[in-house]
């Protein structure tokens, strides 16, 4: 009897120990904001401390939640973010239009929000930012003559050279309004050959390194970015959570496998209670900013609603039936860890708390905090804001709204404390470039400044700090890059990989993987040095490419295959090493 009586005491006293660990703990940050309208009905709960907090399961009864028609909610508690933050996961989805109360997660606290009354349509704004002038005629740079480059299948490039570059290879992925093109993610050598190249069913967008291991861009099809290692294979994934689609424009993967995402957020909205003579039944696009864990939960949300005004836009129709007030394109991770992002229809960069979700400063737009100097038109419709150092940014300036019309590569000193921006550096190309959309502004290594010019046929440049440019990229007349980039991306994909261990017996090891689309793995091992033929034929017997076709030492080898200029179908890969041969199936589709 004692010692139930002591075990159930230890229970009590842990009880009261775990929550006044919480009341001691002061709360800083909740996701829904209190009073917050237009909430997913899939929304997650989450509640940051200012301390860490047990990861000791808490029963339910401590964090109750309840709404108005579904009443009370069971669901799954979780510890983030080295356990500051609760998160509270619904086991049902929240009802439309009903208030939701939260008690029981700082002592007696509670707070509430309202999920909207019905989920909008998607608005395709992505069509806004596919229409690409068809150019045809521009001029080269520095007199120099263009050359052409093409290989089969893939867009063939205009190339001016006049050297020399910052080390590393070109990213681009290829994208047009005309349906027959095929899209490509590609990397790229100054000269226009392909390291590597994957064709795509969809769109593809923001292709870039995000890390010496990994590779980024948005899959359309799939509507998420897909995580791509050394070799080219697809091993993660990046998607919104909470009920949000995931949108095009950014993703940054950080060290410990968490990303920071977009989601465009349409809302049915009576404008006509914002501005006389509104819609009374407007369909307004907000944003939200998620950040993601590794286990994929939102562990971060910030909405556009919380914090603007749809009447801060500086260009659009408020009076229209579709409104798209923010049209958030860029996240950048400040050097104190905090966020900035680019709001293309406010004209503004805007920088966030990452812990408390509050504003920290605006710069440009209606509301911008900052005097600007040395640059008395400030930016317009911009894109891709980057820090550069502690003290400067940069970003692609589309200037759909200067007089007249044109685009540049600017950066500014900040001094964030007297908010002054002072135009440190720009770039604008002659003759003018114009591009109404995308872009984006990577400063290089060795000081160069690589601008990709996002709608504009010309697609890339770059130029050295002085403004020479010193290598520029065009693809065909209607096709353009959402981005472009310059990395000194180190794959593990060679052409040939050796293993120096002597193979004991003749093997074709079958392709990898299989089906496949483009690119695949073929590895055998051969026992003594030999000439060696390893060929593809079609299911005719017709030879349709030759891999190796030469002397080899005795070994283990690897070999990629792309299978770029093949149609879908059923090949047969043959090895012939010696008296030694042996022939599988493979299979491609696209």
């Amino acid at each position: 009897m004692n010692f139930r009586f002591t075990c159930f005491m230890i229970v009590i006293f842990l009880n009261i120990f775990l929550q006044q660990i919480v009341i001691a703990n002061s709360v800083i940050y909740i996701s829904p904001l209190p009073d917050s309208k237009y909430n997913s009905e899939e929304t997650n709960i989450i509640i940051g401390y200012s301390k860490q907090i047990p990861s000791t399961k808490i029963s339910s009864l401590i964090l109750t939640v309840t709404g108005s028609n579904s009443g009370q909610h069971t669901g799954k508690i979780y510890f983030a973010e080295n356990s500051f933050k609760l998160i509270f996961k619904p086991d049902a989805r929240f009802e439309f239009g009903e208030k939701v109360t939260v008690s029981g997660y700082n002592n007696s606290d509670s707070f509430s929000f309202f999920i909207r009354y019905v989920k909008a349509k998607q608005i395709d704004y992505l069509q806004n930012e596919m229409k690409i002038p068809e150019i045809t005629d521009r001029n080269s740079v520095n007199n120099i003559n263009p050359y052409k480059y093409s290989i089969d299948s893939l867009p063939h490039f205009t190339i001016w050279d006049n050297g020399p570059t910052a080390t590393g290879y070109i990213f681009i992925s290829n994208f047009s309004n005309n349906p027959t093109v095929a899209n490509y993610l590609m990397i790229l050598n100054n000269d226009g050959t392909p390291v590597f190249s994957r064709y795509l069913t969809g769109n593809g967008f923001d292709f870039k390194e995000q890390n010496d291991h990994l590779l980024t861009y948005y899959d359309e099809i799939h509507q998420k970015y897909l995580g791509l290692d050394n070799n080219y294979n697809i091993v993660d994934s990046f998607a919104c959570g909470n009920g949000y689609t995931t949108d095009f424009h950014e993703v940054r993967v950080m060290s410990d496998s968490s990303a920071w995402l977009l989601s465009y957020d349409p809302e049915f909205v009576d404008m006509s209670k914002i501005i006389t003579g509104g819609n009374p039944n407007a369909t307004v696009t907000g944003l939200i900013v998620q950040k993601i864990n590794a286990e994929k939960q939102v562990v971060f949300q910030w909405r556009s609603w919380d914090h603007y005004l749809i009447i801060d836009a500086t260009h659009e129709n408020l009076y229209a039936a579709n409104i798209d007030y923010v049209h958030g394109n860029a996240i950048e991770i400040d050097y104190d860890g905090n966020i900035m992002i680019s709001c293309r229809h406010l004209d503004e960069i805007t920088k966030i708390n990452s812990t408390t979700g509050d504003i920290i400063w605006r710069l440009g737009g209606k509301n911008n905090q900052f005097t600007f100097i040395n640059d008395s038109i400030g930016f317009s419709h911009q894109h891709h804001v980057r820090r550069v150092d502690e003290t400067h940014i940069s970003l692609f300036d589309n200037g759909n709204y200067h007089t007249p019309s044109f685009s540049r590569a600017v950066e500014y000193l900040l001094d964030e404390n007297n908010k002054t921006a002072t135009l440190s550096w720009h770039y604008r190309h002659v003759p003018d470039i114009y591009s109404s959309a995308m872009g984006s502004v990577q400063k290089l290594s060795n000081g160069d400044f690589f601008i990709g010019w996002g709608s504009s046929n010309t697609t890339l440049t770059e130029i050295t700090d002085e403004g020479s440019v010193v290598y520029e990229l065009s693809l065909p007349p209607g096709e353009t890059s959402y981005r472009a980039f310059r990395f000194n991306w180190q794959n593990n994909i060679t052409g040939i990989k050796q293993n120096n261990t002597i193979a004991s017996k003749y093997i074709l090891n079958q392709n990898y993987p299989n089906p496949f689309n483009p690119m695949t793995k073929i590895s055998f091992n051969i026992t003594k040095s030999e000439f060696v033929t390893l060929k593809v034929y079609d299911i005719l017997g017709k030879e349709k490419s030759t891999i190796v076709n030469k002397d080899l030492n005795a070994g283990s080898y690897s070999y990629s295959f792309d299978a770029s200029n093949l149609s879908s179908g059923v090949y047969f890969y043959k090895l012939t090493s010696g008296s030694f041969s042996d022939v599988k199936r493979m299979v491609i589709i696209k």
